[in-house]
């Protein structure tokens, strides 16, 4: 996998997002199986993440010293789920899309070399490729599982 390929990722993931926009309020209510989140749930999950990734993560990489601790994922993705479910379709799709575009944003303002280099997460060494990669196989599950719970192609 390469820098390119990621971005690549990130820009189709806006535009998978923003085709959501089309349910309908049933389908975007839709458990992705008995119980399970909704499509809403998932596609609100993300820019949390994204957000923390743009602030706690990024600007950390190569900085001397640990990374910020990392949040409790069942309390973010509890959290998120829930403020979801009280929020309209099109105001979780806007907020992916705009947090999504920072993150675009900054993966293209580094520096091609970054991208190989090691960092440390507590004893794993990885590089940028490595840690984005593993985002987008995150996207990707959740993807295939509101394609499926919807079924599209």
């Amino acid at each position: 996998m390469q820098a390119s390929e990621i971005v690549w990722h990130n820009e189709e993931s806006i535009r998978f997002m923003q085709a959501l926009g089309t349910l309908t309020d049933e389908e975007w209510r839709r458990p992705l199986g008995p119980g399970k989140w909704t499509v809403a749930e998932v596609a609100g999950h993300f820019a949390p993440w994204d957000r923390f990734v743009l602030e706690q993560r990024l600007p950390y990489f190569f900085a001397e010293g640990p990374l910020p601790k990392g949040p409790d994922a069942d309390a973010r993705n509890g959290c998120s789920a829930r403020e979801s479910r009280g929020r309209s379709r099109d105001e979780t799709i806007d907020e992916f899309v705009s947090v999504r575009r920072q993150l675009i944003g900054a993966l293209r303002d580094l520096p091609a070399e970054d991208w190989s280099r090691e960092f440390r997460i507590g004893e794993s060494r990885m590089t940028l490729v490595q840690y984005f990669g593993g985002m987008l196989e995150h996207d990707e599950h959740h993807f295939r599982q509101i394609r499926q719970a919807l079924a599209i192609k």
